[in-house]
């Protein structure tokens, strides 16, 4: 199991950036090797994303669920991924905190499990990746929010759903 963990600081208010996490069409712009993302129901999304890590670069067909979205503080998802020879279970929280100037900070964590090659470059590697990935992603989210790019809540919280890593 590996563990990582960040935040991002932003100076835009936290229910003006919630619209953006939560809009799967700015999702799909912003996160980093995304083919496809599809809104299958507003607690389901499934995707395509290619993760580089080295010279290994599968491309994931992604389920993912929302387990938690408390507007505009708290969205928690469970996904897994399935490639050629890798495959990995996830589930990631992101806290968006109002830091006092009227901005905002994201805490995010992820606990995943990662099998195949790519479990094989180890936490380091992987750690260094998804921080590079997920920077980028907050980055070009939080540019659509600063030029006013449309975007609307659609995310919700399944029913009774858990996240966890334990079948």
């Amino acid at each position: 199991m590996m563990e990582f963990e960040g935040e991002f600081e932003s100076d835009l208010p936290r229910d003006e950036l919630w619209s953006y996490f939560t809009d799967p069409d700015v999702l799909a712009e912003c996160a980093p090797g995304t083919d496809s993302l599809t809104l299958e129901s507003p607690h389901e999304v499934t995707a395509t994303i290619a993760v580089g890590v080295g010279s290994v670069k599968p491309t994931f067909d992604v389920e993912m669920v929302v387990t938690q979205a408390d507007r505009p503080g708290l969205l928690e998802m469970q996904a897994d991924g399935n490639a050629s020879r890798n495959a990995f279970d996830a589930v990631a929280e992101m806290r968006l905190e109002e830091n006092g100037d009227g901005g905002t900070t994201a805490y995010w964590t992820a606990t995943t499990d990662v099998s195949g090659m790519i479990a094989s470059l180890g936490q380091r590697a992987l750690g260094s990746v998804t921080n590079k990935l997920v920077s980028d992603f907050f980055e070009d989210l939080e540019e659509k929010a600063r030029e006013g790019e449309p975007a609307e809540s659609k995310l919700e919280a399944k029913p009774e759903a858990e996240a966890s890593l334990e079948d």
